[in-house]
C-alpha cells in the first residue's frame, strides 16, 4: 500500500486551520501522483494507489469538517473513490481466479478452461467500469480539484491542532470500533465483519491525519491497528468471493456454473482460514485490553 506523504513542521500547538490546509494539500498531492500515471492507461497498481489516496483525503476532509464547507467536497471525492473501487474489485477478482485456475489445474487437468471462461464472464463489465472511471477522472480534474484548492485558502481555525476537541473525536472513534468488535463477537458474519472493517479503517486513516501532532502515540496505535485492518480486509475479500461464486454457481452458463462449483470448496476453506486468523487477532486485542489502552493514550 502506498504511504501518505509525511507532513513536517506541525505540532500539537499548531493552529487547527494551518494544520487543515497543510494536511489536505498533502493528501491531495498524494492523490494526484497515481492520477498522473492513469493518464497513460488504467493499470491495477495506479488504480489501487489512487483509491487508497482518496480514502486518506476523505478521512482528512471528515476530520476537518467542523471548519465548514467540506461536506460537498467529501462527497465529490467519494465519487472518484467509488469509480476506482469498481475497477479495482474486478482486477482483484480476475487475479484471484487466475491463481485459482493454476491450482485447480494441478489436480483436475482441463479445468482451467472453465475457470478462464468464468473470469472472462466476470470481466465483461470491465470496459464499462473503466469508461465510468475515465468520466469521473475528467470530473475530478475539471471540477473537484479546483474547488478543493480554492477551499484550502479559506480554512481558518485558531484552536490547537492537538487540543481537547481532537482527542475527543478520536476517543469516540475508538468506542465505535469497540462496539463493532462486540457486535462481531456476538454474530461473526460477513455483515458485522464489514461494519467493523469500515470503522477500523476510518480510525486508522484519521489517526494518520493527527500523526504530525501525536507522532509517537499514533505510531504505537498504528502498529496494532494495521494488522487487524489487513486481516479484516482479507476476510472481506473472501466473503465477497464466496457470495460471487455462489451466485455464479446458480446463474451462469453450464460451463461457468461447473467452474464456479469447483472453486467453491477452495473459497469456503479460505474464508474459514481468514475467520480463524481474525478470531485470534481479536482475542489478542481483548486479552491485552488494547481498546482501553488506546483510550488512555488519547486521554
Amino acid at each position: 500500500m502506498a504511504q501518505a506523504t509525511p507532513i513536517r513542521g506541525l505540532g500539537p500547538d499548531s493552529r487547527l486551520g494551518v494544520a487543515a490546509r497543510r494536511i489536505l494539500a498533502g493528501r491531495l498531492a498524494d492523490v494526484r501522483k497515481p492520477e498522473a500515471r492513469l493518464d497513460e492507461g488504467i493499470d491495477d497498481e495506479s488504480v489501487h494507489d489512487m483509491r487508497v489516496a482518496t480514502r486518506r483525503l476523505r478521512a482528512a476532509l471528515q476530520v476537518f469538517r467542523p471548519l465548514g464547507g467540506l461536506r460537498k467536497l467529501e462527497r465529490e471525492v467519494k465519487r472518484i473513490q467509488d469509480a476506482l473501487g469498481g475497477v479495482r474489485d474486478l482486477h482483484v477478482q480476475a487475479a484471484w481466479m487466475e491463481g485459482a485456475a493454476r491450482e485447480v489445474e494441478k489436480e483436475k487437468p482441463g479445468a482451467r478452461d472453465g475457470i478462464t471462461a468464468l473470469r472472462d464472464s466476470r470481466l465483461a463489465s470491465l470496459d464499462e467500469m473503466e469508461a465510468r472511471l475515465r468520466a469521473e477522472l475528467e470530473r475530478w480534474e475539471d471540477r473537484t480539484v479546483p474547488r478543493l484548492l480554492r477551499k484550502l485558502d479559506t480554512l481558518e481555525d485558531p484552536h490547537r491542532f492537538g487540543g481537547r476537541r481532537v482527542r475527543k473525536h478520536l476517543r469516540w472513534r475508538v468506542r465505535r470500533v469497540r462496539q463493532r468488535m462486540d457486535a462481531y463477537a456476538d454474530a461473526p458474519d460477513a455483515a458485522s465483519a464489514h461494519e467493523l472493517r469500515k470503522d477500523l479503517k476510518k480510525l486508522r486513516y484519521e489517526l494518520e491525519v493527527f500523526q504530525p501532532a501525536f507522532r509517537r502515540m499514533v505510531d504505537a496505535l498504528l502498529e496494532v491497528l494495521v494488522p487487524l485492518q489487513d486481516g479484516l480486509g482479507e476476510l472481506h475479500d473472501a466473503d465477497v468471493r464466496l457470495e460471487l461464486f455462489e451466485r455464479m454457481a446458480a446463474e451462469e452458463k453450464p460451463r461457468e456454473r461447473k467452474a464456479a462449483r469447483a472453486l467453491l470448496p477452495m473459497v469456503r476453506d479460505e474464508r474459514a482460514k481468514r475467520a480463524a486468523e481474525l478470531a485470534r487477532e481479536l482475542q489478542r486485542w481483548h486479552a491485552e485490553e488494547i481498546p482501553r489502552r488506546l483510550r488512555r493514550m488519547l486521554a
